[in-house]
């Protein structure tokens, strides 16, 4: 008795598999590729069409289902469409593969379930071989060599590169020199009207000191000449050709008439030395004047 209800349970094994495939034969899957051959890492498209009752539910693959040697670019999914107690889902896979087999066959599973996911069946679509399309029949086309040395190269200058490079500094060198140029310019010219005053006092004073120890006319001289170039350079006007009494028509030069006047008397007529010194200290008041109004002047520019 025992021994018939293991034969029993023993054929109810067996004949499992076949209930299962009865039970999803409402079921049909179809897969096609949309090409015959592919090349190696050229994308192709792999497209998967189920039809089946609304009681079962589709699990379609996904990249973690795509087996070797293919590898997952992408998806296409279109939305379910139910019609005459039938519903159809499709899919399109875009694949590739770096196989260097002669033939491909994909084999990509389709999960299905029954209504209460009691049973479950893994269908692998139907699909004929895919060959692989070889660019070079064999290796014996290429000129292989062993230890091939380094190929010199001549040297290719990107002249597109650098001209681009070029203008842009330009462009940029353009747009700086509008926006900030007249201020630097104006800067650099405050800056050397300083030096050239620093410079000017230095020699000016030297030549008084000088002056004041020897008592001679060619040093009373060398300090009006050391003025007179000074302001020419200062205010561009032509202070070391002109003589006292054409000074007198110029604008603005009233307070080193008088001065003028009584140094011009010691040359020619021996002056005291007090009124001396006193007039040469009034040529250095008016120097420094027309100093700090020459670069009032330039810093108020724009």
């Amino acid at each position: 008795m025992r021994a018939c209800k293991n034969v029993f349970f023993f054929c109810l094994l067996l004949m499992q598999p076949f209930v299962t495939l009865a039970q999803f034969s409402e079921i049909d899957v179809t897969a096609y590729i949309n090409k015959d051959s592919i090349v190696l890492g050229e994308p192709f498209m792999y497209t998967i069409s189920i039809s089946y009752p609304p009681k079962y539910e589709i699990a379609l693959p996904d990249s973690q289902d795509i087996p070797k040697p293919l590898e997952w670019i992408g998806k296409t999914y279109y939305n379910t469409v139910c019609k005459d107690s039938l519903c159809k889902d499709s899919i399109q896979y875009f694949l590739r593969t770096f196989n260097t087999d002669s033939i491909l066959i994909p084999n990509i599973p389709v999960y299905i379930f029954s209504g209460n996911r009691k049973d479950t069946l893994f269908i692998h679509p139907a699909l004929k071989e895919v060959a692989i399309k070889k660019l070079r029949s064999s290796s014996a086309e290429f000129n292989w060599q062993e230890d091939a040395g380094y190929l010199e190269l001549e040297p290719s200058v990107n002249y597109w590169y650098y001209g681009a490079v070029a203008l842009g500094i330009l462009v940029v060198s353009i747009i700086l020199l509008v926006l900030v140029g007249p201020i630097v310019l104006r800067r650099i010219k405050l800056f050397n009207m300083g030096l050239n005053h620093q410079r000017y006092v230095k020699d000016f004073d030297e030549q008084i000191q000088e002056f004041n120890e020897n008592k001679r006319a060619t040093d009373l001289e060398k300090c009006i000449t050391i003025w007179k170039s000074y302001l020419t350079r200062l205010e561009s006007k032509p202070y070391t050709t002109l003589t006292t009494t054409e000074l007198k028509d110029m604008q603005d030069m009233e307070d080193v008439i008088t001065p003028l006047r009584n140094l011009d008397r010691f040359l020619y007529g021996g002056l005291r030395q007090n009124e001396t010194m006193e007039s040469l200290n009034a040529l250095r008041r008016f120097s420094n004047r027309r100093f700090l109004k020459k670069k009032k002047e330039v810093r108020d520019v724009r």
